[in-house]
C-alpha cells in the first residue's frame, strides 16, 4: 500500500516517520478513503498504547502521514527472536495492549487487523512501551458498514474472526478480541491456533472451527488455559470476553493463581554407575512424597544437556572428577546455560585443592566421599531455602517492574521518603483531591454469584477504571470493598481528577452499551471528588512490620459520603468545591444533603460534563510546519 520513510521535522527538529501512499494505488477511492480512515482513527484516540499522528494532508495528488518515529521491535521479530514466551512476561504486553483497545473501542474504532506485525515493543525514555501500529483498515464507527470498495473481506485470514473471515456485516469490537486471542495464542506457543485450510473450509462452507488446545503445544499452560481460550474462540461472538480489559484481567487472574507446587529438581552429575541408584534407595521416601526429583548425568557436556532439557532444575550434585568434561569445567560454562541453579560439589579429600578452584568458580558448597547422607539432607535442605530466596526476590522484581505500569511514579519517591525518615517525622499537610469510584449496587453480586465470578467483574471495573485516573497524574491509594480511592496531587490536582473520573465514567459507558445490561459493565458507578488540604504520611504498627503510606482528613470523609449518595453514574463535589472550577466544567445542583456527624448542611452538584468544542468531521491534527 506505500512506503514510511524516515524525515526530520525542520520546524521542531524531531525525526518522524513520513507514510507515503505507493503512486500505483493513487488512483484507487478505496486506498485513498482506507488511507484517510487511518489518520482518522489514530487522531480520535489518546492514548499512550496507540501509534501518535502528528500530521495529515494531501500533496499534489499524494496523501501522506506523519506520525511518532518508534525504536524497538514489532511482536513479530520478539517471538523469531525467543520462539515463545513465559505466560508471566506476556501479561505485561497484553495488559497494554488491552489499554490500547478500550480506548479505540470506547471512541467506536474496531482496528479489524491486529497481529504480531501490528503491535510494537517500542524503547521510550528507557521503557518499554507496547504500541499498536496500522489502523489501515479501521472501521470508525462499532457497527458499521465497511468501505463500499471492499470487495472482499479485509485483513488478516490467520488472525481473522469468523464474522469477518466471512464478510457478514455490522462487524463490532468483538472482531478484535478474537484477533487479540490469535496473538496471545502466538505468544503462548509459537503456533497459530487454526491450520488454514479449516479457516478455508469455515469462509466457503461454514464449517465450525476447531483450535488446538495449547496445552498439547506446551503441557505446562495446563487445563485452565485451554479453557480459557475457548472463551476466547467461542464461535457466537455473545461467548465470547465482552472486552479487551476483561481478557486481559482473566488472563493475568490466570498467571496469577500461580503453578501448583512441585517437587525441587536435583540433577545428580557422577560417573559412578550405582549412583543413581544409591540416590534413590537413600531420598526414596521424599521421591514418593513429591519433595525430591532426580535427574542423572554421566558427566559435565550430558549434565549440560540435562539442564537445558530441565530448566527447572534447582540444585547440582556435582563430581569433579569425570570423563568427557570434568566438574571444574561445567562450573565454568554452567552459566551460559542456567545462571541460578546451585551448584554443590561432592569430591574426595585428596581433591581438596580442586574444590577450592571450584568454590572460586561459584559453587554453592561441598561434601566429601563417602557421602554422608544426613549431612547431605542437611546441606539440600539449606541449599533448596536460598533458592528458594533468590527466586522470591526475583519475582519481587518482576512484580516491582509489572507495578511500575500501573502505578504513578510519584508514590514510590513518596513512600521510599516515608522508609528513610522515622514515622514521627515523615507526615506532611499537602493540597490534594481525593476521589471515591464506587461500582453501583455490588453487594448483590457478592451475594449471588460464584467467588470467582463476582471477582472478576469487579475487576473488570478496576481495570476500566484505573488506567484512566494515573494517565492523568492520580495515584491509587486504596481498593476499599468495590471502590477505588485515588489521590491527586500537583498543579491542577482538581481538574486532573475531575477529567480522570468523567473519562472512567465514558469507558465503563461505553463499554456497558455495546456489551448489553448482562456484561460485567452495566452496575455504573457512583462518584464522590473533594479538595483541599490533607495530611499525608505513613501508618500502622511498625513493631509487627506492618505500615501504609495514606492521606487522612476531612477531604477524605466527605470524599467517601458524596461517592455513597451518589446515584448511578453520578459525580459529585461540594458547593466550595464548584467555586474553584473554571467556566468548562458544567454543573448542575442537586441541593443540599446532610453530612453524618455534622449539623451544617452541605450543598452538593452534580459535574456533568466538560465542555470542549470539538470537530467530527475532520481528525483534530495539528496545523503542518
Amino acid at each position: 500500500m506505500g512506503t514510511i520513510w524516515l524525515a526530520m521535522d525542520t520546524q521542531l527538529q524531531r525525526h518522524v516517520a513520513l507514510k507515503l501512499m505507493s503512486p500505483r494505488y493513487l488512483s484507487s477511492a478505496g486506498a485513498r478513503q482506507r488511507f484517510a480512515q487511518e489518520a482518522k482513527a489514530i487522531a480520535r484516540l489518546h492514548n499512550p498504547h496507540v501509534v501518535q499522528i502528528y500530521d495529515y494532508g494531501i500533496d499534489g495528488d499524494a496523501p501522506y502521514i506523519v506520525m511518532e518515529l518508534l525504536e524497538g521491535e514489532d511482536f513479530a521479530a520478539l517471538l523469531a527472536l525467543r520462539n515463545r514466551l513465559v505466560p508471566a512476561a506476556v501479561v505485561p504486553l497484553l495488559n497494554q495492549v488491552a489499554r490500547a483497545l478500550t480506548a479505540a473501542h470506547t471512541a467506536g474504532v474496531i482496528h479489524r487487523d491486529l497481529k504480531l506485525g501490528n503491535l510494537f515493543l517500542a524503547r521510550i525514555g528507557g521503557e518499554e512501551v507496547v504500541k499498536v501500529l496500522d489502523f489501515g483498515l479501521a472501521l470508525l464507527d462499532s457497527g458499521a458498514e465497511a468501505p463500499t470498495q471492499d470487495k472482499e473481506p479485509m485483513g488478516t485470514p490467520r488472525y481473522m474472526s469468523p464474522e469477518q473471515l466471512r464478510g457478514q456485516p455490522g462487524l463490532d469490537h468483538r472482531t478484535d478480541l478474537w484477533s487479540l486471542g490469535v496473538v496471545l495464542y502466538l505468544l503462548l506457543t509459537g503456533e497459530y491456533p487454526f491450520p488454514v485450510h479449516a479457516l478455508e473450509a469455515l469462509r466457503r462452507h461454514n464449517m465450525p472451527l476447531s483450535f488446538r488446545p495449547p496445552s498439547s503445544l506446551v503441557p505446562e499452560l495446563g487445563a485452565e488455559t485451554d479453557a480459557f481460550f475457548a472463551q476466547v474462540f467461542a464461535a457466537d461472538p455473545a461467548q465470547r470476553f465482552s472486552s479487551a480489559r476483561e481478557l486481559a484481567a482473566a488472563f493475568s487472574s490466570l498467571v496469577l493463581a500461580g503453578r501448583p507446587v512441585r517437587a525441587a529438581k536435583l540433577l545428580v552429575v557422577d560417573d559412578e554407575p550405582l549412583m543413581a541408584v544409591v540416590m534413590q534407595q537413600r531420598f526414596r521416601e521424599q521421591i514418593q512424597q513429591s519433595v525430591y526429583e532426580f535427574i542423572f548425568a554421566s558427566n559435565g557436556e550430558e549434565a549440560l544437556e540435562r539442564l537445558r532439557q530441565y530448566p527447572d532444575t534447582d540444585v547440582v550434585l556435582l563430581d569433579l572428577n569425570m570423563p568427557k568434561m570434568d566438574g571444574l569445567t561445567f562450573l565454568s560454562r554452567v552459566g551460559e546455560v542456567h545462571p541460578l541453579v546451585k551448584v554443590i560439589i561432592v569430591s574426595a579429600y585428596s581433591d581438596m585443592s580442586n574444590i577450592r578452584t571450584a568454590m572460586n568458580r561459584g559453587a554453592f558448597d561441598f561434601l566429601v566421599k563417602p557421602i554422608n547422607f544426613q549431612d547431605l539432607k542437611s546441606t539440600l535442605e539449606k541449599t533448596l531455602k536460598h533458592v528458594g530466596e533468590v527466586r522470591r526476590m526475583l519475582r519481587s522484581t518482576e512484580e516491582n517492574d509489572l507495578l511500575r505500569m500501573f502505578v504513578h511514579g510519584g508514590v514510590v519517591e513518596r513512600v521510599l521518603s516515608a522508609v528513610r525518615t522515622p514515622p514521627s517525622l515523615a507526615g506532611e499537610r499537602v493540597e490534594s483531591t481525593v476521589v471515591f469510584i464506587d461500582v453501583k449496587d455490588f453487594s448483590p453480586v457478592i451475594r449471588t454469584e460464584q467467588p470467582g465470578t463476582a471477582l472478576r467483574r469487579l475487576n473488570a471495573y478496576f481495570e476500566a477504571i484505573v488506567p484512566e485516573l494515573v494517565f492523568r497524574g492520580g495515584v491509587v491509594d486504596k481498593f476499599v470493598g468495590d471502590a477505588v480511592m485515588a489521590v491527586f496531587r500537583g498543579q491542577g490536582h482538581l481538574g486532573r481528577a475531575l477529567d480522570g473520573c468523567l473519562a472512567a465514567r465514558q469507558v465503563l459507558q461505553g463499554l456497558a452499551s455495546r456489551t448489553g445490561e448482562q456484561s460485567p459493565y452495566a452496575h455504573g458507578v457512583s462518584v464522590g471528588v473533594d479538595s483541599g488540604e490533607l495530611l499525608s504520611g505513613s501508618i500502622g504498627a511498625q513493631a509487627l512490620g506492618r505500615l501504609d503510606y495514606t492521606v487522612l482528613g476531612d477531604v477524605v470523609n466527605r470524599a467517601a459520603w458524596l461517592a455513597s449518595i451518589a446515584g448511578r453514574d453520578q459525580l459529585l463535589i461540594r458547593e466550595a468545591v464548584r467555586q474553584r472550577l473554571d467556566s468548562s466544567f458544567e454543573c448542575a445542583a442537586l441541593g443540599t444533603r446532610q453530612l453524618p456527624g455534622s449539623s451544617v448542611p452541605l450543598v452538593v452538584y452534580e459535574v456533568v460534563r466538560r465542555s470542549m468544542a470539538v470537530d467530527t468531521a475532520e481528525p483534530t491534527l495539528p496545523p503542518r510546519s
